[in-house]
C-alpha cells in the first residue's frame, strides 16, 4: 500500500470530522455558559434565559435529520452533551451511590434448558421467571439458550464493526421506518421520551 493512500484517507477522515463538527455546532450551539467570573445570581439568570429559549422539538429534529447518531456527535468532538440528552426530571440528590454491600446489583439468571420448547409446564415456569425478572429488575441473563458463545461473540463483533464504519455508510441505513429489514437509529423513542438516551 502506497503512502498516497494513507494521505488521501487521512484527508477524507479529517474533512468528514470537520463537517460533523460544523453540523453539531450549528445545531446544538455548544457554548460554555458557565463562566467562572459570573456570580451565582447571574448564573441563575442565564440558566432561566437558556430554558426560556430552549426549543427541544427543533433540537430533536435537527439531531435526527443529521442521521449521525450519538457516535457521530462523539466522533465530531462535541465539548458538551446537548440538552436533549439531559435528564433533569431524575434530579438525583446524591450522584454517588452508597457503598453498602446491601445495594449490590444482582442480575437474575434464567435457565432456558430442560424442555422449554417440549413441556408446557416448563415453558410457563420460565415465562413467569422472565416476567418477574423484567418487572423487578428490567433485565435478566439467559443461560443454556442453545446459542454458542462463538456465535454471540461474532454478533458483538459485527455490531462493533458496523458502528466503526464510515459515518456516510451508517447514514444510508438511518431510518425510523420499522417495516424495513434493517434500520439504524438513535433512541427508538426519541420524540416521545422526556429525555433522549446517550446511545444508538
Amino acid at each position: 500500500i502506497k503512502n498516497g493512500f494513507f494521505e488521501k484517507s487521512k484527508t477524507k477522515i479529517q474533512s468528514r470530522i470537520k463537517q460533523s463538527k460544523t453540523l453539531s455546532l450549528a445545531f446544538f450551539q455548544i457554548k460554555n455558559h458557565r463562566k467562572k467570573t459570573k456570580k451565582p445570581t447571574e448564573r441563575r439568570k442565564t440558566t432561566k434565559k437558556m430554558e426560556a429559549n430552549y426549543d427541544r422539538t427543533s433540537e430533536l429534529k435537527a439531531f435526527d435529520e443529521m442521521k449521525i447518531g450519538v457516535k457521530g456527535l462523539v466522533d465530531a468532538g462535541i465539548a458538551e452533551i446537548p440538552r436533549i440528552f439531559h435528564h433533569p426530571h431524575l434530579n438525583p440528590t446524591d450522584s454517588k451511590p452508597p457503598l453498602s454491600s446491601s445495594t449490590k446489583m444482582i442480575i437474575p439468571t434464567i435457565d432456558l434448558k430442560g424442555g422449554v420448547f417440549e413441556s408446557t409446564l416448563t415453558r410457563e415456569s420460565v415465562v413467569t421467571e422472565i416476567r418477574e425478572a423484567v418487572e423487578k429488575f428490567g433485565v435478566f441473563q439467559g443461560i443454556n439458550h442453545g446459542i454458542p458463545i462463538d456465535v454471540m461473540e461474532k454478533m458483538k463483533d459485527g455490531v462493533r464493526r458496523f458502528h466503526e464504519q464510515d459515518a456516510q455508510v451508517r447514514t444510508k441505513l438511518y431510518s425510523r421506518d420499522n417495516t424495513k429489514k434493517f434500520t439504524y437509529n438513535s433512541n427508538f423513542d426519541l420524540y416521545s421520551s422526556k429525555s433522549a438516551n446517550w446511545r444508538d
